[in-house]
């Protein structure tokens, strides 16, 4: 890899003219255990009906049709820098720690939790992409690159850190409930190591569980452990009352039923 931030590409875009007999996107629907050299691990792909996929490397086997989960827990707990930093610097020393062996710009995509004042860590937190890292033994003191520069001065021995690895760099599918869903496969990935892209938005079909869809109260679905579809009554062991629905719709960004608005964020 290299160093770099995610790029978006939105294909169809102005009335593109696209192939009269195939579509334009059959790349979307490749499994290789080697990279595309047009995307990195987390671009991301968008068609014009609005369905979206993240460029995804496997940790295990695929299944299309079942959600796929993020495996990764965090590259390095909670570690303090080795080097002061200025307001505007845009990268970051980090103190030998527990952590695997880094290839270069292998953290690429990842991302960085930044607390500049350990003594008052939520007031001055802050989050950064790593678009880069420099190569370096299992335990040992490396740099990593910032997508923006700091806001606040970090403190050498006192500042700290909490570094993550891209998230869709090991995704596979799980039997148990302990990792959260990515996404759903766009087609059958057999085994660790292998690039593909995973749905993350739009249309599509997820293996449903019994009494999925069959109600209007039963529309909104949940993850299952295995990456199918839950029902509202089963996930959260709850009856959705006659004229309500388990359709998720989004939040309340600002202002109540009681008060002004409120603002509200759709979800699609």
């Amino acid at each position: 890899m290299s160093k770099g931030i995610a790029k978006v590409t939105n294909l169809g875009e102005q009335g593109l003219v696209a192939h009269t007999n195939a579509p334009n996107w059959d790349f979307i629907y490749e499994v290789s255990t080697v990279k595309n050299p047009n995307y990195n691990i987390g671009d991301r792909v968008v068609l014009p009906d609005g369905r979206e996929f993240h460029y995804a490397k496997s940790s295990a086997a695929c299944n299309a049709g079942q959600g796929c989960e993020f495996t990764d827990t965090g590259v390095l707990a909670w570690t303090t820098v080795s080097a002061s930093k200025a307001i505007g610097d845009n990268e970051i020393a980090i103190t030998a720690g527990t952590h695997n062996a880094l290839t270069e710009d292998e953290l690429r995509g990842g991302y960085v939790i930044i607390y500049p004042d350990a003594g008052a860590t939520e007031n001055y937190t802050t989050v950064r992409g790593i678009i880069g890292n420099i190569a370096a033994a299992a335990d040992a003191a490396f740099t990593i690159y910032l997508d923006g520069g700091l806001t606040y001065a970090l403190t050498a021995s006192t500042s700290v850190v909490e570094i993550f690895a891209n998230p869709y760099a090991a995704l596979r599918t799980g039997t148990e409930d302990t990792y959260p869903k990515a996404g759903v496969p766009a087609t059958y990935v057999s085994a660790a190591s292998k690039y593909f892209w995973v749905q993350t938005k739009g249309f599509g079909r997820v293996s449903p569980q019994v009494g999925v869809g069959d109600a209007q109260g039963q529309k909104g679905a949940f993850w299952r452990h295995d990456g199918s579809l839950d029902k509202a009554d089963t996930a959260l062991a709850t009856t959705v009352p006659d004229g309500s629905s388990s359709q998720y719709a989004g939040y309340c960004v600002a202002g109540s039923q009681s008060g002004n608005g409120p603002l509200f964020m759709l979800q699609g």
